[in-house]
């Protein structure tokens, strides 16, 4: 056995030398190739190249000041692409952006502006840059179009403008540009009609951005949304508690907001919905199963949920009727009652 474990350990021994000696072994990449590993390089402009891209900055600049935004355009295209890392690059896509702006080519500016972002993220218009970002994805979500062969107008690009404005949130978490998106990423997705869009963006905002101006509206969106989705007493016991739940953080939450008393006739809608329901459900068992111990379980839940509801009374009536002793007037007895009536 002593044997068998030293001929092991001198076999892996050899295996690990040769292993380190032939493919560069080593704890971050187990089979890499030193040869590879040599031809991996950094593309940094260096000083010649910087001084091109620089002169080529202010032609650029030049050209804008003289009205020749095709040129200067043109002018800032191609120091994009020949001198990508070079410092001045981050302002010639700037402005360029700002070109395709001012021809209202939004998406276009947007996929500069994110340039910066991606290969230039220590540019100091760092904040300048998110405020472009935002005006671009702003104008999509109002409406702007594309152009086809720059004649026709196109589609509007509702659906570019959530991923936009979702970029913005991942590109400045901390600024005050996040919550806005979000803010506007649940409005178009409540104009396109889906509701799980607008309840993801609101729960991202009322987690993530408590502090924000824009968490009132957040909560009182959030709650109109879970409301809408309800059918009726008979459907959607979630979705009416999730809005009861919102609106009562917005009550405690905002308590001198000037939407109190929307929110508080809200607020009894939903809970006489729900009650409805424990007391349609209170019925069932009373009318159509002879329960009395289940109804009555359901009937006083009627009155725990929505104490001064319509419902609330009619529940109290059948409990009242049932500790009285009074069977429920469906079917055989309803007849039997009208034949003795007769």
């Amino acid at each position: 056995m002593r044997r068998t474990t030293v001929i092991l350990l001198t076999f892996l021994f050899f295996l690990t030398s040769w292993a380190q000696a032939e493919i560069g072994l080593n704890p971050l990449n187990w089979f890499s190739d030193p040869e590879d590993e040599a031809l991996i390089t950094i593309d940094v402009a260096n000083a010649a190249e910087e001084a091109e891209a620089a002169a080529l900055l202010e032609r650029g600049k030049n050209q804008l000041l003289s009205g020749s935004r095709f040129s200067a355009a043109r002018t800032f295209k191609g120091l994009i692409k020949d001198y990508p890392t070079a410092p001045a690059t981050a302002e010639a896509r700037f402005l360029y952006a700002e070109i395709f702006m001012l021809k209202n080519r939004w998406k276009k500016a947007f996929d500069q502006l994110q340039g910066i972002i991606d290969e230039q993220p220590n540019y100091p218009k760092f904040d300048a840059v998110i405020a472009a970002q935002f005006d671009c994805a702003t104008a999509l979500m109002e409406g702007a179009r594309g152009r086809i062969l720059w004649v026709l107008p196109g589609f509007k690009q509702y659906g570019v403008a959530i991923d936009q404005f979702e970029q913005i949130v991942r590109n400045a978490p901390y600024s005050a540009y996040a919550p806005l998106s979000l803010m506007n990423v649940a409005l178009i997705a409540q104009e396109q009609d889906e509701p799980e869009e607008v309840i993801d963006a609101l729960d991202r905002l009322i987690n993530y951005y408590p502090q924000s101006m824009l968490a009132p509206d957040a909560y009182f969106n959030m709650a109109e949304t879970y409301a809408n989705l309800v059918k009726g007493p008979a459907y959607d016991h979630g979705s009416t508690r999730d809005a009861i739940s919102y609106y009562e953080d917005y009550l405690i939450l905002f308590p001198e907001s000037e939407y109190l008393g929307e929110v508080e006739s809200n607020l009894r809608g939903m809970e006489d919905l729900l009650a409805r329901s424990k007391l349609n459900l209170g019925d069932f068992y009373y009318n159509y199963r002879s329960n009395n111990t289940a109804a009555l379980v359901y009937y006083n839940e009627t009155v725990t949920i929505a104490p001064d509801s319509e419902a609330a009374d009619e529940a109290r009536q059948r409990i009242e009727s049932i500790e009285a002793g009074v069977s429920p007037i469906t079917g055989g007895n309803l007849m039997r009652r009208l034949i003795r009536a007769d």
